[in-house]
């Protein structure tokens, strides 16, 4: 029998996936980032919504969301702490 363990992420680690998962010159569709993050439609509302109120992302004209420079900042911090932690 094949077990499946489901591991639930913390606000912290969505966040950081969605930010990384935007890290690109072009930025992501809505739709890119919620298939990149696996999360419904709801969720990724949910969670856009912060990462723009707190100013680490922004979205362009073509509805593509991009990470504003504190949120390059902070995509920085984290690779920084993972890779001390390995």
């Amino acid at each position: 029998m094949l077990m499946l363990t489901l591991r639930h992420r913390d606000r912290a680690t969505i966040f950081a996936e969605i930010l990384k998962a935007t890290k690109s010159e072009r930025g992501k569709k809505k739709t890119d980032i919620m298939r990149s993050v696996n999360l419904n439609y709801h969720q990724i509302n949910k969670y856009l919504r912060l990462l723009l109120i707190n100013g680490l992302l922004c979205v362009d004209t073509d509805e593509r969301y991009k990470p504003t420079k504190k949120g390059l900042e902070i995509i920085e911090k984290l690779e920084s702490l993972n890779s001390e932690l390995k």
